[in-house]
């Protein structure tokens, strides 16, 4: 039976109970074992097992339970119930899976996919952005759907690169907040993009404030629990994405991090994690390599595609210029130089190499500001 707006008289419910704001711990001790009114009502009488001090009987009142669902109404939230179809086969396993998640877009596509979680700073650098976006973009188009945070710098750029690809996986978001919550406009626009194409999920009801700190960081045994493979992009020594990690390895979820400059603080937890035995990841090849362990034997699951291995040279967007932009382009990296450094390196006259620069600048082959010159983040 259908209740208010779009959600079933269960899901009206269960959404209520999740805007009372318990952990979820508590959340999953609320609905065990109860039809979703029963649970309600018995948390509004104070007479919940779960509840044995009446702390949510306050809370509990007709007006969150009629708010709480015209919030999801009014936004196209849907409500998936621990237990009940619809919710992901893929993280109902999970002995910390939520109780109660909200969506926007339809999750029925993760069950059956290869899945890698693309996590790392919110303070990223230009190579650690392009990494990521190419990373996003090729596993995309590789079948391989990407799971990652919405949060500024890797996941943002992991997910453009998938929205990037043609024809490619739909992505997959968890956010700390409510799906209804205010973002900055650009953030706003990315998590609608993710949902017209894939799904955005949250444990967070409709309506709720802000978001607990501690609840960013039980989001990432969600990220963890979803993905067959976690690759950290780059993450400093005591980054957050160490808590994607850590649930990763405590779920034997297999961990991959990308290598970076020892002289950059961005890349000090990955280098440390490829230390500490982590998966070394130079391409899309490398995850790919590691998806296939991880799902091998798993039935139901379509393996992804394996495209070409992409060299430096070999995944340009366009045709090197001539022979001396080539053995230019040979030279630059993602780590900037000054002329005088590529003159050095490729032993060719001042003249040649500056004029090449500019050739290889024109045909987006390299980036060059204030002297310095790389390759673009692709």
């Amino acid at each position: 039976m259908r209740g208010l707006g779009h959600l079933a008289d269960d899901e009206r419910f269960a959404a209520a109970i999740a805007a009372l704001g318990a952990g979820p711990a508590r959340m999953r001790r609320f609905i065990d074992g109860y039809e979703m009114q029963g649970a309600w009502e018995a948390l509004a009488r104070g007479r919940h097992g779960a509840d044995p001090d009446g702390r949510y009987k306050s809370k509990a009142t007709p007006a969150l339970l009629e708010s709480v669902g015209e919030r999801c109404a009014r936004a196209g939230i849907g409500v998936r119930i621990l237990g009940r179809p619809g919710y992901p086969a893929a993280l109902a396993s999970d002995p910390e899976a939520p109780g109660v998640l909200f969506t926007l877009g339809n999750p029925t596509f993760i069950d059956a996919s290869p899945r890698v979680a693309i996590v790392g700073t919110r303070s990223a650098t230009p190579y650690g952005l392009g990494v990521a976006s190419e990373l996003g973009r090729g596993l995309s188009g590789a079948g391989v759907v990407v799971v990652s945070g919405l949060a500024r710098g890797i996941d943002s750029a992991g997910h453009a690169g998938v929205l990037a690809a043609i024809g490619g996986a739909p992505p997959v978001a968890v956010i700390g907040t409510a799906l209804d919550a205010p973002s900055r406009p650009a953030e706003q626009q990315l998590q609608r993009a993710v949902a017209d194409t894939g799904v955005v999920l949250s444990e967070r009801a409709p309506g709720s404030a802000g978001a607990p700190v501690w609840l960013f960081a039980v989001r990432s045994r969600v990220i963890a629990a979803l993905a067959h493979v976690v690759v950290v992009v780059e993450c400093h020594r005591k980054g957050g994405s160490l808590n994607t990690v850590k649930c990763a390895s405590d779920r034997a979820v297999t961990v991959a991090a990308v290598p970076g400059s020892v002289r950059s603080s961005a890349s000090m937890g990955c280098n440390a994690l490829l230390v500490d035995g982590a998966v070394p990841v130079r391409d899309v090849q490398d995850v790919i390599a590691a998806v296939e362990l991880a799902i091998a034997g798993q039935s139901g699951i379509v393996p992804p595609r394996r495209p070409a291995r992409v060299t430096p040279e070999g995944g340009l967007r366009c045709p090197v210029p001539n022979p001396i932009s080539a053995r230019i382009l040979e030279t630059l990296d993602h780590d900037p130089a000054n002329l005088d450094t590529i003159v050095r390196r490729c032993a060719l006259p001042l003249a040649d190499v500056a004029v090449a620069l500019e050739q290889l600048a024109a045909a987006g082959l390299a980036s060059g500001a204030g002297g310095w010159w790389s390759r673009p983040g692709r």
